[in-house]
């Protein structure tokens, strides 16, 4: 039987989460304290047999779309089962769209590799049935993202990339850390990169009372890129949120310096490897492979559209 689970009655629910969660160890183990928190911002179904669990899916909204977080099962007819409730329920509360996304409020960390952390969960794996079962569910694949990973103890500074940094200093544009006090119009930036994401990791690292250092190419002492903030996360994994660089400032490779130079500085920080994902399409994977970066899972992005009436 499927039924909308009670938030306040989330002991069995959690032991099935557990025990399901550390057969796979795909996904970091949430404390149970977390686990809660999220199910009471969410919406949460179960499949139950009396005290036994068989499955349960639990999704999220954020400006009116729907966000599947998590769908446990002990079979595909049980997922099928509960992915056919959902959609009643999305319908029910006139949800035009679902989607299962990196875009999720919820972020989950997982394990591309053994023992290796990555803070945010894409999609589905098109290695495993669940790409399947959505799509048989109506679901269209949206993107493709693939995940990378370097081990930051074999890199390496190339030498091309040191002679380009050289090259542009010639031209008058350098990278450094950046400065409150000599650097300038990062604020104007942040506007003209347009991507909102960046510009707010970029606005709120630096309204910290000790914000993170930031690495950033300039021109005349005005930041015309940028990558980081730096920070070590406890896994031991070097943040990355992106790398931005002005339209103007295009074809003079500032956004693989800006990478190198921010793989070798995170090395020096005492990370020890550093995972990110970007669209199979996205030219910028070029700078990700040239670091010696490898592709370790690939994920669709998946988006299904209701008819309401």
């Amino acid at each position: 039987m499927i039924r909308i689970l009670d938030p306040m009655n989330l002991d069995l629910i959690y032991a099935y989460y557990m025990k399901k969660t550390l057969s796979k160890m795909t996904f970091v183990l949430l404390s149970q304290p977390e686990f809660k928190a999220i199910v009471n911002q969410g919406l949460i179904a179960v499949d139950q047999e009396k005290h036994r669990i068989n499955g349960f899916i639990l999704s999220h909204i954020k400006d009116g779309k729907s966000y599947i977080t998590m769908l446990y099962g002990e079979s595909i007819e049980v997922k099928q089962a509960l992915l056919k409730f959902y959609d009643s329920m999305m319908i029910k509360e006139s949800i035009k769209e679902s989607w299962i996304h990196f875009f999720n409020p919820i972020s989950l960390a997982w394990y591309p590799l053994q023992d290796i952390v990555h803070p945010c969960y894409q999609g589905v794996p098109l290695s495993g049935s669940d790409y399947d079962l959505y799509l048989k569910n109506g679901y269209h694949s949206h993107s493709i993202q693939d995940t990378y990973y370097l081990d930051l103890n074999d890199f390496e500074m190339k030498l091309e990339v040191i002679e380009q940094i050289e090259k542009n200093k010639l031209d008058g544009i350098e990278i450094a850390l950046y400065d409150s006090k000599k650097h300038t119009k990062i604020e104007e930036f942040a506007d003209e990169i347009k991507a909102s994401h960046w510009k707010d990791v970029i606005l709120e690292n630096l309204r910290l009372p000790n914000p993170f250092p930031l690495l950033v190419a300039l021109k005349n002492n005005q930041v015309i890129g940028f990558t980081g903030p730096l920070r070590v996360e406890e896994s031991k994994r070097g943040f990355f949120a992106g790398i931005g660089v002005l339209d103007t400032e295009r074809g003079k490779k500032i956004g693989k310096t800006l990478f190198f130079s921010l793989c070798q500085t995170l090395k020096a920080m005492g990370s020890s490897y550093m995972t990110l994902y970007t669209g199979r399409d996205n030219p910028a994977k070029y700078i990700y492979l040239s670091a010696g970066f490898k592709v370790v899972q690939s994920f669709s992005t998946m988006k299904k559209t209701y008819e309401l009436f």
